[in-house]
């Protein structure tokens, strides 16, 4: 896979996270590492384009959110479970729900801060509804 045709060069590099989507789900499998990246700030140009995408994956993309839930960037953090398991179409995956309980009942004080116990309460309720 050509890493320079799909992945951001930029954060207003919309035409990379274009071709990411269209090239879909495993298509991307490869780079989406590097693709989870652009989420850092859902603010940014590609963010509001790749985040619905990784919002759409499902079932594949928790081994891949894992180790940013379990990270010290409370910020992306906030975006993954704002911008993509808030807004998933199926519930969290199972395998995340002890994260987002930790995130919503015993966030640390710098999670608190970046409203992580309000995302991650917010993504649960989802699964209760």
């Amino acid at each position: 896979m050509n890493r320079a045709g799909v992945v951001p060069a930029d954060k207003f590099d919309t035409t990379a996270a274009e071709r990411a989507v269209a090239l879909g789900w495993p298509g991307v499998e490869p780079v989406i590492p590097e693709l989870l990246e652009w989420i850092r700030d859902c603010n940014w140009p590609v963010a509001r384009i790749l985040a619905p995408f990784f919002a759409s994956i499902g079932r594949p993309l928790p081994p891949y959110l894992r180790p940013i839930l379990e990270g010290d960037d409370e910020i992306w953090k906030y975006w993954v479970i704002s911008g993509v398991l808030a807004e998933a179409p199926d519930e969290p995956a199972e395998e995340l729900i002890p994260l987002l309980v930790r995130f919503a009942d015993h966030s640390t004080p710098s999670e608190r801060t970046e409203d992580l116990h309000l995302a991650a309460a917010a993504a649960l309720r989802r699964r209760r509804d």
